[in-house]
């Protein structure tokens, strides 16, 4: 059994054209052995007629029995013309065909000439003879074709069975985490399709295992950070160094950071399974929005932050209304790390969007570009308010993708920041079933 690509397209190529020349041959040798079969006859046939004519003109012109190149030409009365016939056959009528005389075989044409007849005799096998000298050519002519065959079926298949190769071996190379180096994208179409998809998927891996390394330095310096400050408190509470109330409000902070920090990571992985799903329900954004500022109301305050929400009316939107309360909230966390004492943030609800406003320092054009990139933000502006926990604007990119809608940043230096988040709306009857 033929295990590796090349040898099965070698094979199956070969077969494929050694089977095609074999046809070829086979029907060219009968047609040449009919052609010659026929041609040998209508010669026969001619010269018979033409030595008929020649005796009839000149009676005698030809002996009784007489052999000359091979043929054989008998002269005889009619009456004795019939035993070098075949049965059945009239001397009285010309024919032509084979007969057999004694032990052989022999092409003959008959011609009556009033009361005596002219028989040409041919050998049978002088024609075999030339069919067999035509049968060698033909078979050589096979032979040829067969060695060619077998050359241009190695050289088509490893053609094919090489890319292939190619692809196998950069695939392992890729399963064991080396990064192997593009496969050339040339070739037949197909060939050149499947090396580009490769080097595409390469591409993406690699993005990917990079994203992944980052997210996972970021994700240790983070969690090192309030396990970092739960250790320090718990040893100076154990040795008498921080007063109990303060050792213990900020355990608690941190503890609450960390399990946050835990619960997002959690939500992001959730988020990259296939199986992950949101549901499709009509929600009222204004009370989304009510619900989130209520959620951080405390927040805000403590901060000196005035939180609100800007629209009375409902506006019903097509989501999954738990997690359009976990953007929103998100959001509102994010506006007010970045807004100062004094400052404002609002949550603005309008026909299918959703879009928080703060007055805080705003973002430069690279902040907008990387605004949704896991820990950037809050690494640049969560240090004096660790609110969140530096994943919340990841989130709400994927969730708001997920529920078929889009987030947007609208943003200037020193002009504060502007998070809108659009969604489909509901129909009528959607929001009045709901």
């Amino acid at each position: 059994m033929i295990e590796s690509l090349q040898g099965r397209l070698f094979a199956a190529v070969f077969a494929a054209i050694v089977l095609s020349v074999g046809i070829t041959v086979s029907i060219g040798a009968y047609l040449a052995h009919r052609s010659t079969a026929a041609s040998t006859a209508t010669s026969l046939a001619k010269r018979a007629d033409l030595l008929a004519v020649q005796e009839q003109q000149q009676p005698s012109y030809i002996a009784e029995d007489y052999t000359s190149d091979s043929n054989r030409v008998v002269v005889d009365r009619i009456a004795n013309m019939a035993s070098l016939l075949p049965a059945g056959r009239s001397t009285a009528k010309a024919s032509d065909g084979k007969v057999r005389l004694g032990e052989t075989t022999y092409l003959y044409s008959y011609r009556p000439m009033g009361a005596r007849g002219l028989e040409l005799l041919r050998a049978a096998n002088l024609g075999s003879s030339i069919w067999g000298s035509l049968l060698r050519d033909l078979a050589l002519a096979g032979l040829v074709g067969a060695v060619l065959a077998a050359a241009l079926s190695f050289v088509l298949a490893r053609s094919i069975s090489r890319p292939v190769s190619r692809v196998a071996d950069a695939s392992r190379a890729l399963a064991s985490g080396a990064e192997p180096q593009p496969l050339p994208e040339h070739g037949a179409a197909e060939l050149a399709a499947l090396a580009q998809a490769f080097n595409e998927m390469a591409d993406e891996l690699h993005t990917s295992r990079e994203s992944e390394r980052a997210f996972l330095l970021s994700v240790s310096h983070e969690l090192k950070t309030p396990l970092t400050a739960i250790r320090g408190y718990a040893e100076g509470l154990a040795e008498g160094v921080f007063a109990p109330d303060d050792a213990a409000r900020t355990i608690g902070v941190e503890a609450r950071r960390l399990e946050r920090l835990v619960y997002d990571i959690l939500d992001l992985a959730r988020m990259r399974r296939a199986s992950f799903s949101v549901r499709r329900e009509a929600v009222d954004l204004t009370q989304v929005a009510r619900e989130a500022v209520a959620r951080h109301a405390t927040t805000a305050r403590t901060f000196g932050v005035t939180l609100s929400v800007v629209g009375e009316v409902e506006v019903w939107v097509q989501a999954d209304a738990d997690r359009v309360l976990q953007v929103a909230s998100n959001l509102v966390e994010n506006a007010l790390r970045e807004t100062p004492e004094g400052g404002t943030v609002a949550v603005e609800v309008a026909p299918g969007r959703l879009t928080v406003t703060d007055t805080g320092p705003g973002l430069t054009t690279d902040d907008r570009d990387r605004a949704f990139e896991r820990f950037y933000l809050y690494d640049k502006h969560g240090k004096e308010r660790p609110v969140g926990s530096g994943l919340g604007l990841a989130i709400v990119k994927q969730l708001t993708t997920a529920m078929g809608g889009d987030v947007t940043v609208e943003s200037e230096p020193g002009g504060g920041a502007r998070f809108v988040v659009a969604l489909p709306p509901a129909s009528v009857a959607e929001a009045v079933s709901a």
